[in-house]
């Protein structure tokens, strides 16, 4: 259990200010409880890896990545797990500390008091909304493209209708038919995709198997390529710690959790190194493979008419969307996970902190998939889906990048500050420093050269929303005090 707890900015709470009497443990108040003891190690697994979203990082992303290092893709990869592994080392350092929904909120707020932890909890939250919308547009926009080749012509608003009801109704039934489902799907996903990277290889690919993918030098644009093709590959993995909100449905959490996130990481990555190896493979590593494999948009359906036949592309193309299904209900549950931990700790209308007989936040969840639905159909209908969900998807990542840096600076304030966590000088610090590193790639990589409209307008926006939420919280501070003294009081309970 922790000591007091702290207030904004000053370390603990006096002896002499008084708790609200309605605040959670402390007094009268019971909060509500989401349910316990349901989570295991593969629930929260198939929880982080369900919102990376293999396939699709695989098939949305591969073509920039490729167009930045050609066949040093593979390469590029192994350097965005590393970056990543680093940012999962940090959460599991919170992690064996905290449990609670409220996630990089939490952290940051026990970290450096409630006024900072709002502020990364909205820039968390507000990236899993802007992921949300990305995947509702992404998908309507895919499915409608498949569709269309096949003579099938509805409006893409309509399969992003079906999403959102999916989403909605499998989310409100529970975290285990959640769970399983999400389970199901990427199992589906990671079998189709390993099996024709399997085949690829087995057959040699075009032109043999090679070392020249793990070779940096082979990059088509120089040092500079693998810099800023990095930004793909850990945008490849953003999500890998979603299981966090995922934290006071775990059994036994402060073992699982970070165990999640740290095996997420290692298995996705290693799976996204394994079939970006095998489609370089398979489209050769001669001028005319580097070629085919920068300019084709649908890679891995390629590859797979290639060289196995028409069937292994089609069930191609349906784990693509089924990995986008089993996206879409991750980022719902997590956002609605950090929705609901804001509401009940008084920082947002408790009423989203409603939580039914199973323990299941109903009104977080419709609001999250709600909102999602309804921007994505706005957005989407103006500017079309295709090109939404692309500024969606970039918004996302700038917001990410706050909250990633936020938490990798918070773990040495965090560190020092709770003796029980045993300040290590490589775990709190050195493996923080190179994850801020990699962050810093990131955000240059993303806003250097400053990228054409509107995507320079959408810089501004992250930045506006940081600004906000910190207005948002000093407004609060003023006008309702209490409400950061009970905010930070619920969260100095949460330490193990």
């Amino acid at each position: 259990m922790s000591q007091s707890p702290q207030d904004p900015g000053h370390g603990s709470i006096p002896p002499s200010t008084a708790i609200p009497e309605h605040v959670g443990a402390i007094g009268a108040y019971e909060p509500a409880s989401l349910a316990k003891n349901t989570v295991g190690l593969a629930g929260a697994v198939a929880q982080s890896a369900a919102f990376i979203a293999p396939a699709v990082g695989l098939t949305a992303g591969n073509i920039f990545i490729a167009g930045l290092v050609g066949v040093a893709a593979p390469f590029e990869f192994v350097i965005g797990m590393l970056i990543c592994l680093c940012i999962a080392s940090v959460i599991g350092q919170y992690t064996k500390q905290i449990s609670h929904a409220g996630s990089f909120y939490a952290y940051l707020t026990r970290a450096f008091g409630p006024k900072t932890g709002f502020v990364a909890g909205i820039l968390q939250f507000g990236a899993y909304l802007c992921l949300l919308t990305f995947t509702f547009a992404f998908f309507g926009s895919f499915v409608d493209s498949y569709l269309t080749s096949h003579g099938l012509n509805l409006p893409w608003q309509i399969y992003t209708l079906a999403l959102g009801l999916l989403c909605l109704g499998i989310v409100t039934a529970g975290i285990s038919p959640s769970l399983k489902f999400t389970l199901a799907a990427l199992s589906i996903e990671i079998a189709i995709f390993t099996l024709l990277s399997l085949i690829i290889l087995i057959k040699g690919g075009a032109n043999g198997w090679s070392a020249a993918p793990f070779n940096p030098a082979n990059s088509t644009t120089g040092f500079s390529g693998i810099v800023l093709g990095s930004v793909f590959t850990i945008f490849a993995f953003v999500g890998f710690e979603s299981a966090t909100s995922l934290s006071e449905e775990a059994r036994n959490p402060t073992r699982t959790i970070p165990l999640a996130v740290m095996l997420t990481t290692i298995v996705v990555g290693s799976f996204y190194v394994f079939a970006t190896y095998a489609e370089v493979i398979g489209f050769g590593t001669n001028a005319e493979g580097i070629k085919a494999l920068q300019t084709n948009a649908s890679p891995f359906t390629s590859l797979a008419s290639t060289y196995v036949g028409g069937w292994l592309s089609v069930l191609v193309e349906l784990a693509t969307i089924s990995s986008l299904a089993a996206l879409g209900i991750a980022q719902v549950q997590a956002g609605s996970r950090v929705f609901f931990a804001m509401g009940r700790d008084g920082f947002f209308p408790r009423r989203l902190a409603t939580v039914d007989k199973r323990g299941t936040p109903v009104i977080a969840i419709s609001a999250v998939a709600a909102f999602g639905f309804l921007v994505t159909i706005i957005g989407g209908s103006a500017w079309g889906a295709e090109s939404f969900s692309s500024w969606a998807a970039y918004l996302g990542t700038l917001l990410f990048v706050g909250a990633y840096a936020l938490l990798l600076i918070g773990i040495v304030r965090y560190a020092q500050m709770h003796p029980a966590t045993d300040f290590h000088l490589i775990r709190h610090l050195a493996i923080p420093i190179v994850g801020l590193i990699g962050i810093g790639v990131v955000l240059y990589g993303n806003v250097h050269p400053v990228p054409p409209r509107p995507l320079n307008y959408l810089i501004w926006v992250a930045v506006a929303v940081a600004i906000i939420a910190v207005a948002l919280v000093d407004t609060l501070e003023k006008r309702r005090p209490s409400k950061i003294l009970e905010a930070g009081a619920v969260l100095g309970t949460m330490e193990h």
